[in-house]
């Protein structure tokens, strides 16, 4: 319930103020997701409070001055991709990477979109922020693996809820496309309403997908994670 009423005050500030206040109810959005995770995973991992933190933080910075601390914010959400991903590496199997697998029509149609995305955001941030040409290449990478392995546990189909970290990257490209345009050429307060709901969507599928995923076949447990 605490989620969604700070989930509720963030998209009203976003709608009816200046999205600098956002700096002031934005952070807390995470605190109910971490007491989630905490309360209701066997074994807890330090590197989801820690991914937490991570977005936190970056949004602190796009909200003071995107263009101003690019560099800081690229480390940043490179870190709570990073963190993401060995969050998500024990739920990749060895099995999941197999040829039919990725040369199937709905790995092919995906990875050319999330490349062209990936491509496109790349054309919009780098003439506003040529001199951050590394922080927009690490940012770009930390994203499209972030993407991958999510891609991966969802169409291995091995796990209860996989569709959650799916929709959560993908909620995370979206966020990433449209930050760049909303931040550096044209500011809508409709895309900054977008890019909140988008953000708080993918950091609660990504949250329950931790606390309610399940093997569907507990004899695949057996088999060798990466």
């Amino acid at each position: 319930m605490s989620f969604f009423l700070i989930f509720l005050t963030v998209i009203c500030v976003a709608v009816f103020f200046d999205k600098k206040l956002l700096l002031y109810s934005k952070p807390f959005i995470v605190i109910p997701l971490i007491v989630l995770y905490v309360q209701s995973v066997e074994k807890v991992n330090v590197l989801f409070p820690l991914s937490m933190i991570a977005i936190t933080v970056t949004n602190i910075f796009v909200y003071i001055d995107f263009v101003k601390y690019y560099d800081v914010i690229a480390f940043l959400i490179s870190i709570y991709y990073l963190l993401s991903v060995f969050l998500l590496k024990r739920f990749i199997k060895k099995d999941d990477i197999r040829l039919h697998t990725l040369i199937s029509p709905q790995s092919i149609i995906s990875i050319v979109l999330i490349i062209y995305l990936i491509l496109s955001i790349s054309e919009i941030a780098l003439p506003a922020i040529s001199s951050s040409l590394i922080g927009v290449v690490v940012v770009l990478l930390s994203m499209f693996l972030f993407f991958v392995v999510s891609f991966f546990i969802y169409i291995s189909n091995r796990y209860e809820k996989s569709i959650y970290v799916f929709i959560s990257a993908c909620c995370a490209l979206f966020v990433n496309a449209l930050l760049g345009i909303n931040e550096l050429y044209y500011y809508s307060k409709v895309f900054t309403v977008l890019i909140n709901i988008a953000e708080i969507s993918s950091l609660y599928f990504f949250t329950r997908f931790f606390v309610e995923t399940k093997l569907i076949n507990k004899e695949l447990s057996n088999r060798k994670y990466f």
